[in-house]
């Protein structure tokens, strides 16, 4: 059985090429009227979906044999939080700058002392104000879940378990609406989202406990990937009675168990290239954003849409996403993520089983 999960760890790429895809679709709407294969009608494209159960999967995946165990809780808090802040304040940074260099490119909120604070510490805003990084909004999220995970760790281990299928039940109760209370916190607190993270665990222990031959891991995974589309065309001409959340869970479910079925049973090898893409994904998810406002407005005043044409511009934007992205993986999260370390006197990766440290170095 492999221990390398190098089609999970390419499909991370996913998360920031679907949602750059309805990004771009939503710009070149409201530019040019090109919505690119109808996603800018969509609520999302099922990316941020895929970010939220792929961390749980590999939150389990990495951590299982570590719950309970004494000094293991700290370093899964210390390495969640060197592996989201230090990035995502940098890129916020440079947002607050551009948005002091352009006004045109701020969105208001930068004077609001409450947005400022909440986006600064990625905590829910009682008003429903995303952070300044809009697509930010999915780490608060993130973030929660990690604080529910780490129950996990608890000792005895029996406590931890009970206290996270706990969470688990109130979110079900809260979703269906068994249990509300109308304040903000409680809609953060038991959202729909806890579910596709939960999901994520689930389908982590799926691939290490049931035994899946490594046929229907395959079909899994054309199930999953077909799913993504289907998702989106019965969003925009409903021909099932699902919704585009469960649709997209479901999808991404068996996309996982698929992937992670095929990377435990067989020797997957891939180009580096492709690897380096899968490293630098959180990177490109936080920085695309900030790019395509910038150069799709300077492009716009520069008239390079009549040079270039819908496809041609669209193409471009993409690279620059693409190549400001990797260029922020290489030169600001692999630095801060050693200079954190060294900070935080965190000199080792987390105390995994050694089958699973290499899988480990490419957390999500």
């Amino acid at each position: 059985m492999r221990k390398k999960l190098v089609l999970i760890q390419l499909s991370r790429a996913l998360v920031p090429l679907l949602v750059m895809l309805h990004h771009l679709s939503t710009t070149m709407m409201d530019y040019y009227g090109f919505n690119i294969w109808n996603l800018a009608y969509l609520p999302l494209t099922g990316g941020v979906y895929y970010f939220f159960s792929l961390s749980g999967f590999m939150a389990y995946y990495i951590y299982r044999k570590n719950f309970s165990k004494v000094g293991q809780l700290k370093d899964f808090l210390l390495n969640r939080f060197i592996r989201i802040y230090p990035l995502y304040w940098a890129v916020t940074i440079a947002f607050l700058i551009l948005a002091f260099l352009f006004p045109w490119f701020a969105t208001g909120a930068e004077r609001d002392p409450t947005v400022i604070l909440t986006s600064i510490f990625l905590v829910p805003n009682p008003d429903w104000q995303d952070p300044f990084l809009i697509v930010a909004w999915s780490l608060e999220y993130t973030i929660y879940f990690y604080l529910m995970f780490s129950m996990l760790f608890l000792n005895p281990r029996v406590l931890g378990r009970a206290l996270f299928i706990g969470w688990g039940v109130l979110s079900f109760l809260g979703v269906t609406g068994i249990v509300y209370i109308d304040h903000f916190l409680f809609d953060f607190l038991f959202a729909t989202y806890n579910f596709m993270f939960i999901a994520g665990v689930v389908c982590a222990w799926l691939i290490l406990n049931a035994k899946i031959p490594v046929g229907l891991g395959y079909l899994f995974m054309a199930i999953g990937l077909i799913g993504f589309p289907v998702t989106w065309v019965n969003a925009l001409n409903p021909f099932m009675d699902i919704s585009f959340e469960l649709s997209a869970s479901v999808s991404i479910m068996f996309l996982l168990i698929g992937l992670g079925v095929i990377d435990l049973k067989q020797d997957i090898r891939i180009p580096n290239a492709l690897h380096q893409l899968g490293d630098a994904a959180f990177a490109i998810y936080l920085v695309h954003n900030v790019v395509l406002d910038l150069f799709s407005e300077w492009m716009d005043q520069e008239g390079l849409h009549e040079v270039l044409g819908n496809i041609g511009m669209s193409t471009v934007l993409v690279i620059l996403m693409l190549f400001f992205g990797i260029l922020a993986h290489f030169k600001l999260e692999l630095p801060l993520h050693r200079l954190f370390k060294g900070w935080l006197q965190i000199n080792k990766p987390p105390s995994v089983a050694p089958s699973d440290r290499e899988a480990a170095t490419k957390n999500t």
